[in-house]
């Protein structure tokens, strides 16, 4: 007689989320010019604090708090072989595509939360503005401001 036993523990995820890139998907108009982006990221947190309400908006969670944003998403350019920020046309701020997501647990209890998220994001970020060669930086914070590991998307070619 054979008897085999097998059990599977309970995975312990930290609290602190964690994210990759799980997909970038580049989509064409109707000329076969590249239109849209469709960032894939992949989560997990352990406490499943990821996301805000509709009425977060008190400090920090209020426009200019640091935890306004709870998705910072970060754009280069690649130029002469060189990754760069590109800026807003007519001012000096880095072109960012930060996000505020939903709440992924709408208990109040303590559980984790794993998942992808899909980012939809213009080829062609302003007027007038088509790099060739682009890639994004990510980061997640939860509710209680911990900050994900920061992520980097590799190069992505652009047809305009």
């Amino acid at each position: 007689m054979l008897l085999s036993f097998g059990c599977k523990t309970d995975q312990v995820v930290s609290e602190i989320p964690e994210i990759s890139f799980e997909s970038v998907s580049v989509y064409k108009n109707m000329s076969g010019k590249d239109s849209i982006l469709v960032l894939s990221i992949k989560y997990k947190d352990g406490d499943g604090d990821l996301g805000l309400s509709v009425g977060d908006t008190f400090p920090p969670y209020n426009f200019g708090g640091e935890g306004f944003y709870n998705l910072l998403v970060g754009y280069k350019i690649k130029k002469n072989n060189i990754w760069q920020n590109i800026l807003v046309p007519g001012s000096s701020d880095t072109l960012q595509f930060n996000q505020r997501f939903q709440r992924l647990n709408l208990s109040e209890k303590k559980k984790m939360v794993s998942g992808n998220l899909d980012l939809r994001i213009p080829a062609s970020p302003y007027p007038g503005v088509f790099p060739d060669t682009i890639k994004f930086t990510g980061q997640m914070i939860d509710r209680k401001l911990h900050r994900s590991n920061l992520v980097e998307s590799s190069a992505i070619k652009l047809k305009h």
